[in-house]
């Protein structure tokens, strides 16, 4: 075989391959002149910027592609969602006059049902707009300094039904700086983090806060079986359960949700099982200096 001169390819940012020159027939023993090596180096370096080019357009080409689905799914997510809130108040309404009538009992679990299930429709119908609306970037915040205790208290006062007589232990220390935030938009988050420990945990759910160096903590813990081990992280991706073959009602959008919202805000949030038992989600929100 011929021997050959080997070149690697090398591009601003990585190596993409090797040249290999083979030397013609009858020349084994001849050296490449310097202007041979000169020009040879010169065609590996256009070469490898030439294949990392490539490489890049591909990746534009498929991020343009991921970009322009994601748009349509959310389009056609907002578009099937408005055209479901209408029929879904009005099953609720129905539901609702049907209970101010004398009913029979089975008559009255019907109804029941029939409302229970609606409004179950409605709050993955909502959940959808939100995601598509988060996603898309309209969402605007409408931030103020606010106390955590007057969010959490605010959250909590909504939340008597859902919570239905579970205890909350609250550990809010007095001294906790102002937060900048949009009070609704948080709320939000904490609902769906409680509304996660009151489905899937038991016992008293603890929510609790300190300050880091440039950060606030806020935890929301229950007594549960905790988060599947290795999967914490892909939890808060869209329609991702904890538990996939769980009989709990729901489609896997409110940890998704909880980390739009809480990333828009310049945080970020995570999940881990507790030392002692149980699942914990933990919002980290950035610190700032109130005005005087």
């Amino acid at each position: 075989a011929s021997p050959c001169l080997m070149l690697p390819l090398t591009a601003p940012m990585r190596l993409r391959g090797v040249l290999a020159v083979e030397g013609r027939m009858g020349e084994q023993g001849r050296r490449w002149t310097p202007e041979e090596r000169e020009l040879l180096d010169t065609c590996a370096a256009l070469l490898a910027i030439s294949l990392e080019r490539i490489h890049y357009i591909e990746v534009a080409q498929s991020s343009t592609l991921q970009i322009e689905s994601e748009r349509l799914r959310n389009s056609l997510l907002t578009a099937i969602s408005h055209d479901l809130r209408t029929p879904l108040a009005a099953l609720v309404g129905l539901a609702d006059a049907l209970k101010l009538t004398p009913l029979t009992l089975p008559q009255g679990e019907v109804a029941d049902a029939m409302r229970r299930s609606a409004l179950r429709m409605s709050a993955l119908v909502a959940n959808l707009l939100d995601m598509a609306r988060l996603q898309s970037g309209t969402v605007q915040l409408n931030r103020q300094w606010l106390p955590l205790q007057e969010v959490v208290g605010s959250t909590l006062a909504g939340l008597d039904e859902v919570l239905a007589g579970r205890q909350v232990d609250v550990d809010l220390p007095a001294d906790l700086p102002l937060v900048e935030l949009d009070a609704v938009l948080i709320e939000r988050v904490l609902v769906n983090l409680l509304e996660n420990a009151a489905k899937y945990g038991s016992g008293p759910i603890r929510i609790s806060a300190r300050t880091a160096a440039r950060h606030i903590e806020i935890d929301v813990a229950d007594h549960g079986p905790g988060f599947p081990a290795g999967r914490e992280a892909q939890l808060f991706d869209k329609f991702e359960r904890g538990d996939r073959e769980s009989a709990t009602p729901g489609v896997g959008l409110g940890l998704a949700i909880a980390k739009a919202i809480v990333e828009a805000h310049g945080g970020r949030i995570s999940a881990h099982n507790a030392a002692t038992g149980g699942a914990c989600v933990r919002i980290e929100l950035p610190l700032g200096q109130p005005p005087i």
